[in-house]
């Protein structure tokens, strides 16, 4: 028998029947009291191989109580060493055979029986006072006469409980209960039956009951039975669990295909002497072709090359051994282990299981990996993974690229919060610990770039769960600067949209496709006296008359084909139903699949142009009376010349009346043509005020572009804001007389420069044309009356300007360069008093 002494203890030592098992259940070694308990009850053994061993054998610590020939035994084990076992035997209730006492009655016991009766007793009360098996006595008549502490505790009883009928308690209302009871006082011993009770508190317990006769009458009638309950709803759930692992490892290698072989040695070679497997199949094998044969008749040299010297290896050590290799194109697992009989190696079996599936489903494993792998480092957005501390644990290349780390690995370690703007780590913490709680998340933040610079990122927080719970948090976040400027550049032109919109000159309508208004700018309020909150919502024509509905509706119908309608004279009401003079373009709003969203309405008060073309019609009319001065010139000579070759003659003959007569004619209608002369020329009072030259230059330039457009001529117009004393219309006179002139001078076209610049006394008008320039000879003459550059002009329009700028202080410069224009300088004095009057 093996010596017992590695496990730290002499069995014969231990006062209480022991046995020392191995994992196959074998007895190792035992003590005398085993070997008499053993001896007393043949079952014994038998009890522990069917109702225990897997216990035993599965728990570092297992005890219960079993009744062997109404003798009540605890059963208590240990794990000293892997492989092996202490089981040893603890008497609860003595057999009682008769109607003898206690003491009587526990000779069998040899240990006990050297003790007197009192100690006997006291042993076996406090075995089971302290046991934590649950124990109960009742009599005869069903009632309860004792329970140990830990029977109380557990079903939560008190002192009432004692002396109650122990079935009508509601935890013990059972049928089978009934009925083992019953059996026992028929003086049945009974063992092993399993029942499952609710517990006070909630849910239920199973316990592995025991019902030993105790006390016997004078008649052989039972007096009282003890109940013996060992708590096992551990072990039956363990049973359950080990049951499921079982059935799943069933499956398992139901699915996978293996091979076992046998060899033995023979000489240098090994022979096969069985095969068997599923397996073989896939190998191109048949049993039948390969048992008796050597492995160098059945593999190919290669594979025996490799196998030969293993399996020699086996044989000459005893060692174990486990490889994976490729044959026939399939993967397949090993393990060669040896059979060892009498301390030699006298067979060989070698397991091969196909893991070319696992191999298959571990290449598409790597291949995902790889791909989800792929899609971390090549994602052009950053991607952090932090750990549910906040602590950055890996980063993708794309924050190096796109935060400038030359060193990336400085970030592992930090928290993330630290490359974040101050303003913004509040809320990433707050989304953060969201994350946690297992919820996406999505939010904006600023963080700091390696180069001190900052990009605007879109973060989306994705939770990372294993089993069910938050491990970490991957962070991507896309660069949205680029975004953010353009996006912050829209607001800004859409906010100049706006102020232009607000404050351009002409008024704005913004119409729905039915001519209903959505909105207003400030100068359609201020030209029709409306406001925004009046009109909007209304239809348009509440500017128009009645007799104007029919050509609006019309222009609608124009529009809403996706035509313009481009510089439309009319007149239009205003609140007051005063008329003005308007031109309006119509322009539709298309979306982006060319559907028509809207109308703009662009409409341009020409009140001031009309006053502007009154103006020029003066200016031409004053053209043309300096043509018909230059006719007039012209006939007052021929009379005059008359008139002294007449006067001759009367010197010859001077009493002839007839000459006289034609002289008087002729002198009336000199007299007559005077009078009109004196009547243009005659002297007025003017009454100058104070007026903004920039105002008259900016409205003269407006009414003169139309004009630009059409030669094709361009205009650089560039004022500052300069006061006079004038008449306005006088200053209008001549700015648009010099302006038409510069625009006679580009009949191709060219570039018109107008520009009001101003020093501490005067306003310096310069108006400059690109024409083809006035000559030196034709430039001393300009200002003559009746000379002219014009092939038709008379000289007095410039003579005209000239007069009223004196009159004004100022005076006229002209300039002139052939090939290159000509430049007109106006100088006049600033607003400097109170008006004056002429």
């Amino acid at each position: 028998m093996q010596n017992s002494s590695f496990v730290n203890i002499q069995l014969s030592e231990i006062p209480y029947p022991t046995v020392l098992l191995n994992d196959e259940f074998q007895i190792i070694e035992s003590n005398e009291g085993w070997i008499e308990l053993n001896n007393q009850h043949k079952e014994l053994y038998s009890i522990l191989v069917h109702q225990h061993q897997d216990s035993i054998l599965s728990l570092n610590e297992y005890q219960n109580t079993i009744s062997i020939d109404q003798t009540l035994l605890q059963i208590k084990t240990m794990k000293k060493k892997p492989g092996f076992r202490l089981v040893y035997i603890i008497p609860l209730i003595p057999s009682i055979t008769s109607n003898k006492e206690l003491g009587i009655t526990s000779a069998k016991d040899p240990h006990l029986s050297k003790m007197d009766p009192l100690s006997k007793q006291a042993i076996y009360e406090s075995l089971i006072v302290n046991s934590p098996t649950y124990v109960c006595v009742i009599d005869d008549n069903k009632e309860v006469l004792e329970v140990n502490p830990s029977f109380r505790e557990k079903f939560q009883l008190n002192d009432d409980f004692i002396g109650a009928k122990f079935l009508e308690h509601p935890l013990f209302i059972h049928t089978s209960f009934s009925s083992l009871i019953q059996e026992g006082f028929n003086g049945r011993s009974i063992s092993g039956i399993e029942e499952t009770f609710p517990l006070p508190e909630g849910g239920e317990c199973t316990l592995s009951i025991t019902v030993s006769p105790a006390n016997y009458n004078e008649n052989g009638s039972i007096r009282t039975l003890g109940l013996i309950m060992h708590d096992i709803t551990d072990k039956k759930k363990f049973q359950k669990e080990l049951l499921s692992l079982k059935v799943e490892l069933e499956n398992t290698l139901k699915l996978q295909k293996t091979i076992t072989y046998k060899f033995i040695k023979q000489g240098e070679d090994f022979i096969i002497t069985m095969a068997a497997g599923e397996l073989l199949q896939k190998m191109k094998y048949q049993t039948e072709s390969i048992v008796g044969k050597s492995i160098q008749e059945v593999f190919d040299a290669n594979h025996f090359g490799k196998r030969l010297p293993m399996l020699q290896k086996v044989w000459e050590t005893g060692m174990e051994i486990t490889y994976e290799d490729v044959y026939r194109h399939m993967d397949y697992i090993a393990s060669v282990v040896p059979v060892i009989k009498e301390g030699k190696v006298f067979e060989i079996i070698c397991s091969i299981t196909d893991v070319s599936p696992l191999k298959d489903a571990q290449k598409k494993l790597e291949e995902k990996e790889q791909k989800y792998r792929s899609i971390v480092n090549y994602n052009p957005d950053n991607i952090f993974f932090i750990d549910t501390n906040g602590i950055i644990q890996e980063i993708n290349p794309t924050v190096e690229t796109q935060m400038k780390m030359a060193a990336p690995k400085e970030m592992i370690g930090l928290h993330f919060s630290s490359i974040l703007a101050e303003g913004y780590i509040d809320e990433a913490l707050y989304h953060f610990e969201e994350s946690l709680k297992g919820e996406p998340q999505r939010y904006y933040t600023v963080i700091n770039n390696a180069d001190d610079t900052m990009s605007h990122i879109s973060v989306s927080n994705i939770p990372v769960r294993i089993n069910g719970e938050v491990i970490g948090i991957y962070l991507v976040g896309r660069d949205i600067t680029e975004k953010t400027k353009i996006e912050e550049e829209l607001i800004e032109a859409k906010e100049l949209l706006e102020a232009y919109f607000e404050h351009a000159g002409d008024g704005i309508a913004l119409l729905d496709p039915e001519g209903n208004v959505l909105k207003v700018n400030h100068h359609f309020e201020k030209m029709f006296g409306f406001s925004k909150e009046e009109v909007t919502g209304q239809h348009i024509t509440f500017i128009h008359s009645s007799e104007q509905v029919h050509q609006f509706k019309q222009n609608l119908k124009v529009v809403k084909q996706g035509k313009r309608i481009k510089d439309f004279e009319t007149v239009r009401y205003r609140k007051d139903k005063t008329p003005v003079y308007i031109s309006f373009n119509m322009n539709p709003i298309l979306n982006e699949k060319g559907n028509l969203m809207g109308i703009s309405a662009i409409i341009r008060d020409l009140s001031e142009k009309k006053k502007n073309e009154d103006l020029l019609k003066k200016s031409e009319q004053l053209a043309m009376i300096g043509q018909l001065a230059a006719g007039v010139a012209h006939e007052i000579r021929n009379p005059l010349t008359t008139l002294k070759g007449f006067l001759q003659l009367i010197k010859e003959q001077a009493n002839d009346d007839f000459y006289l007569e034609v002289i008087q004619g002729e002198i009336e209608r000199i007299e007559i043509i005077t009078n009109e002369f004196l009547a243009l020329a005659k002297p007025r009072a003017v009454h100058y005020t104070a007026n903004s030259l920039t105002s008259l230059l900016t409205n003269s330039v407006e009414f003169i572009k139309m004009e630009c457009l059409k030669q094709g001529v361009d205009v650089k117009f560039s004022v500052k804001e300069a006061m006079i004393y004038c008449n306005p219309h006088e200053i209008k006179q001549v700015i648009l007389n010099v302006m038409k002139n510069a625009l006679e001078a580009m009949p191709k076209g060219g570039l018109l420069e107008v520009i009001l610049e101003k020093n501490e006394q005067f306003a310096k008008l310069i108006i400059q044309d690109t024409g083809d320039g006035i000559s030196p000879e034709r430039m001393k003459h300009l200002g003559e009356p009746f000379y002219s550059t014009k092939e038709k002009g008379t000289g007095l329009g410039l003579m005209i300007c000239q007069k009223i700028i004196k009159e004004h202080h100022g005076a006229i410069t002209i300039n002139s360069k052939i090939n290159q224009g000509t430049r007109v300088e106006i100088s006049i004095p600033l607003a400097q008093g109170k008006n004056e009057e002429k």
